[in-house]
């Protein structure tokens, strides 16, 4: 990874925590003084190192683990901001992150609303977290993972 990848992906994990929302390829270019396609070059190579996910056929930031730029039923609510993630790891890696909060799903097999919560750096709920894949074969499908 090059020094310039490196300030790509702290601007990307900085504007996430900052605003719950994946930074847009010209705000990056603008912020680090580059120009788009310097951006573009970075997230393409910083893809392939498996350091974020871009949408399909896109430069657009898809997944900067352990955030979600979309939508998911991995919700995390933490002061003022929703956040969400791909998984139930990753939003305990959110809640590891930004401090006390809370996550709330579905259970993926039956649909039954499920939460945890992390206060005082101890997470707490009753809930057991299946991991379908073996985390060896998290990136042969990452989306499905």
């Amino acid at each position: 990874m090059t020094p310039f990848e490196r300030r790509v992906r702290a601007a990307v994990y900085a504007w996430l925590l900052g605003t719950s929302r994946a930074p847009e390829r010209d705000t990056l270019a603008a912020s680090l003084a580059a120009t788009p396609d310097e951006v573009d070059a970075a997230l393409r190579r910083l893809a392939e190192l498996h350091a974020l996910v871009l949408a399909p056929g896109s430069t657009d930031i898809w997944m900067a683990h352990p955030f979600s730029a979309l939508p998911t039923p991995f919700r995390v609510d933490a002061g003022d901001r929703a956040y969400y993630a791909c998984c139930a790891w990753d939003a305990a890696g959110i809640l590891s992150l930004v401090g006390d909060g809370r996550c709330t799903a579905a259970c993926g097999d039956c649909g039954d609303d499920l939460s945890f919560e992390v206060a005082a750096n101890f997470l707490r709920g009753d809930a057991v977290v299946h991991f379908l894949v073996p985390a060896r074969h998290f990136w042969d499908d990452i989306a499905f993972t």
